[in-house]
């Protein structure tokens, strides 16, 4: 009736029938709770009643576990007592599952299966909690099916050994315990090789009692490789690890006995062996679309990818979200399904789910509502790329819910009112002023226009504790409030002025600014060019990570320029094949022959870092997760960190050392894109003056006889 290839159950006219399928056509309506069902028994009136109903009539007595210590029904009678049907199970001997080869507690008894299988097996029908179609956990008193996560959310209980809300796992005098803690606290003998906690159960394969954890940890001898590791599956030959189960199910011949294209499970003389041949099943080929691979929760990760996403764009009625069509477009982008998998899961999922059912407006409102959070932000800016919510200036946006979040937290009415205006007309029009002129507001201008909100809200309240107003301020308080809070003196100065401009506070106090001097740190010129040679030969490092640190050892260029550096400022010698240049300045610099190499490699390879979008062209040499935005400077930062470079402005320093006494700072800063006065200074501290470039062109002019 299905079509499936498995062992009959019946034979009729029509065919064999499977297990399922034979007690589907054999099932008539209960006459307790109506629910079709295969018929348990027949009642006087020759009714059928299904097992479930029968059950709960005819229920029976409780006794005293011996193991979790709760009166439930006996399922089973042993010499030392009693034991209910989940403790039974816990104690069920360990066997090797026909489907996944795995050494595993039994579920199907008739056929050996594992609880694993069983379950991936099993029915999917809507939760009647959240509605989502997912593998049937239990049922409630009117057989509704609930999923595994809401029965969690629904039963769980504070444990007595960690206090979280969680599936109770057992019960004694303590109380409820949840099954991690149950597993530290259970009567039973030692752990052989810790010590610590009790033993299973049931022995391991190689007849040691273990805990969980070292169950789980064990390492052993692999009978094919030998290697030392933990046993993926124990075959006839004995345990295997997972690299040569991998080799078994990603090597595929057709079968010298069978014929079929399968997994190579060993040679023989007449040729390559299948796993079914070899009397070793385990399940490697995924029953959707027959690819032979790993399977992740009884399918193939692709496959799996899309069912999870299906399931979680499926409304409470059965029906598809049809206006998140485009979303589930972009995410079946994703390169990798393993990621797709895992970020349904987590958070980002989650968010998506609400948005489905209706519990989340999708809006920019109801985000903003929301902490923000990476998750948070990561939708946002997938919503907008599918084209669902209208795109906005981000940095900008944000820097409106802080303003929001200063003013609310301000407690004086008076306070406020003066805060609101300095943002209404100073602080909103430099960003706007900002976000025009450099085409985006960046997350490093918001930060300094916070920090200017915050310090004036801090100026305010310490004057409204001393009982001062803000009309009444004095040099001397300005002053004492300086020595208490110098980190800030940059961020008030602005607020101030804006104030005494405003006749908000008096015109002769004032805030100076702020000496600002760099670090002077430098890294040897040594380690700088072993550094460098190391970032172009070794292949192994990531590729935006090798060039950035080269331009930064080399050319002392810094991560926020890095970071803006498009495939347009990416030059080709007119003259030199294979020699690449950039324009930071108002002439190309010209590269080294390694480092031009790599950035030719960079420039065809680049993508965005985001899963869904590494389809999408960026015009970044450094994109960032979306391909209209680069990486951050301090996420460059830290990847450069991790290669050994302990910090660019100590790298930096270095290289224009080293420039510096080799060109001359003007052409420097026409090569590099720097300021003049900053390649001067980078002179001086060299040891050089600005003369000296202005004898270098009067000598050259002298000796010239024709024209420049």
């Amino acid at each position: 009736m299905c079509g499936k290839v498995v062992l009959a159950a019946a034979h009729t006219e029509e065919g064999p029938w499977c297990v399922r399928c034979r007690r589907t056509h054999l099932a008539e309506p209960c006459s307790q709770c109506g629910q079709p069902a295969p018929v348990t028994v027949r009642d006087n009136e020759e009714r059928p009643v299904c097992r479930r109903c029968w059950q709960r009539e005819h229920q029976r007595p409780l006794r005293r576990c011996i193991d979790c210590g709760e009166d439930k029904p006996a399922a089973r009678l042993t010499e030392g007592g009693p034991l209910c049907e989940k403790c039974d199970n816990r104690r069920a001997p360990q066997v090797l599952c026909p489907r996944c080869g795995r050494t595993r507690k039994v579920k199907i008894l008739s056929t050996g299966v594992c609880r694993a299988c069983a379950q991936q097996t099993g029915p999917r029908q809507p939760c009647r909690n959240c509605g989502r179609t997912r593998l049937v956990a239990y049922r409630d008193a009117d057989s509704q099916p609930w999923c595994d996560g809401c029965r969690r959310q629904t039963q769980a209980e504070p444990c007595s050994g960690c206090g979280t809300h969680k599936v109770v796992c057992a019960r004694d005098h303590n109380g409820p315990w949840c099954k991690a803690c149950w597993e530290t606290v259970r009567p039973g003998p030692p752990c052989t090789d810790c010590g610590q906690r009790p033993s299973m159960s049931a022995l391991a394969a190689d007849g040691v009692a273990r805990c969980v954890p070292c169950y789980l940890a064990a390492q052993v001898p692999c009978a094919r490789c030998g290697t030392t590791a933990r046993a993926e599956r124990h075959w006839p030959e004995g345990p295997v690890c997972l690299s040569c189960v991998d080799a078994v199910r990603l090597t595929h011949e057709h079968c010298s006995r069978c014929g079929q294209l399968a997994g190579v499970f060993h040679r023989e003389l007449a040729g390559p062996l299948c796993p079914d041949c070899a009397g070793v099943t385990f399940s490697y080929r995924c029953p959707t679309c027959g690819a032979m691979d790993r399977l992740l929760r009884g399918q193939c990760p692709p496959c799996t990818a899309r069912r999870d996403l299906v399931e979680l764009l499926t409304q409470p009625d059965g029906q598809p979200a049809a206006w998140l069509t485009p979303l589930a477009e972009l995410l079946e982008n994703y390169d990798n399904p393993y990621s797709l998998c895992l970020y349904l899961r987590r958070p980002g999922g989650h968010l998506i789910r609400r948005m489905v059912t209706g519990e989340l407006v999708c809006s920019h409102e109801a985000l903003d509502e929301l902490r923000q959070t990476t998750a948070v932000q990561h939708l946002r800016s997938l919503l907008v790329l599918a084209e669902i919510l209208e795109p906005r200036d981000e940095e900008l946006a944000q820097f409106i819910r802080d303003v929001q979040t200063a003013l609310a937290r301000t407690t004086d009415q008076q306070d406020k009112t003066i805060l609101a205006r300095y943002v209404r007309w100073h602080l909103m029009p430099l960003a706007h002023q900002r976000a025009e002129r450099d085409a985006s507001f960046t997350r490093y201008q918001r930060e300094h226009l916070r920090r200017t909100l915050y310090a004036a809200r801090l100026l305010l309240s310490d004057l409204r504790a001393r009982g001062i107003r803000l009309a009444a301020l004095t040099q001397p308080v300005v002053d004492h409030w300086l020595i208490r809070n110098r980190s800030r003196q940059r961020y008030a100065r602005p607020f101030l002025l804006w104030a005494a401009t405003s006749g908000l506070a008096p015109a002769h106090v004032a805030i100076g600014t702020s000496a600002h001097t760099g670090s002077r740190e430098i890294m040897s010129d040594t380690d700088r060019v072993l550094l460098s040679i190391k970032l172009e030969t070794d292949d192994t490092l990531a590729l935006a990570d090798r060039v950035a640190g080269c331009l930064i050892l080399q050319y002392g260029q810094s991560c926020w320029r890095l970071v803006n550096i498009t495939a347009g400022d990416v030059l080709a010698h007119p003259d030199e094949p294979g020699i690449l240049g950039l324009q930071l300045g108002r002439d190309p610099l010209w590269l080294r022959p390694r480092l031009s190499a790599l950035l030719q490699q960079l420039v065809n390879n680049r993508r965005p870092l985001a899963g869904a979008l590494r389809h999408r062209s960026t015009p970044y040499l450094f994109p960032g997760l979306r391909p209209d935005r680069p990486i951050t400077a301090a996420t460059l930062q830290i990847r450069l960190r991790k290669l050994g470079i302990p910090s660019a402005r100590t790298a930096r320093n270095g290289a224009w050392l080293s420039l510096v006494g080799s060109v001359h700072w003007k052409m420097l800063a026409d090569l590099l894109g720097v300021a003049d006065t900053t390649a001067s200074a980078w002179h001086r501290e060299n040891g050089g003056d600005r003369a000296s470039y202005v004898a270098s062109r009067l000598h050259k002019a002298r000796g010239s006889v024709g024209p420049e």
